[in-house]
């Protein structure tokens, strides 16, 4: 016999396969994303986009990844798997950050790349 992957707790099973879903959705969605945010960088070779994609994909799909092999595959307790998800959101939102504020000079122009969308008077 196969031990349960996923059990439905004070819920419907139709409620948990929703949930299940609306998850592998957003994950899926996420990394179509960050790929196309990739293919960007590697056309300008633009570090921001890079650090973009790569914050990105620990935001939103790290968690969810973690979330489910922890609790599936691993005997780590709920505190363990919330602040392996939780690292992994800290992380994502740090180099998304990062390459908002961080990267200060855009390797084409040499200027400030927070100056380079403004109108110049």
């Amino acid at each position: 016999m196969y031990p349960v992957l996923q059990t439905a707790i004070g819920g419907s099973p139709f409620i948990v396969v929703l949930v299940l879903l609306g998850l592998f959705t957003t994950a899926a969605l996420s990394l179509v994303v960050a790929y196309l945010v990739f293919r960007g960088y590697l056309r300008n070779r633009d570090p921001a986009r890079l650090s973009l994609a790569i914050g990105l994909v620990l935001l939103t799909t790290g968690p969810i990844v973690i979330q489910l092999v922890l609790t599936n595959l691993t005997p780590v307790s709920m505190v363990g798997r919330s602040v392996a998800a939780n690292t992994s959101k800290l992380l994502g939102l740090g180099a998304m950050l990062y390459a908002i504020y961080g990267i200060a000079r855009s390797p084409q122009t040499g200027r400030d790349d927070d100056r380079s969308d403004r109108v110049k008077k």
